[in-house]
């Protein structure tokens, strides 16, 4: 009981690993922290998180083919076992 493996699931693997990296760096991308001093003295400093909207939703739709990808590897993978036997 042998599985075959081919080229298109190693390549859906890549392919998963490359939209998962991708949707990380969009995600970094898409977060800038500002530290500001306090207003008056005595007050603490705060920081401020600025969220950009196309860098998010642009990490949710990386994850989202990542994960179509993970799908499409599982099914891969089963029908290649399931074919072995």
């Amino acid at each position: 009981m042998t599985r075959k493996v081919d080229a298109k699931t190693l390549v859906g693997v890549l392919g998963m690993v490359a939209a998962l990296t991708l949707a990380l760096v969009c995600w970094r991308s898409g977060l800038t922290t500002s530290t500001f001093g306090p207003i008056i003295d005595g007050a603490p400093s705060f920081e401020g998180t600025h969220y950009d909207g196309l860098w998010i939703s642009g990490a949710g739709l990386a994850l989202l083919l990542a994960g179509l990808m993970a799908i499409d590897v599982t099914r891969r993978l089963r029908m290649a076992y399931v074919a072995s036997d």
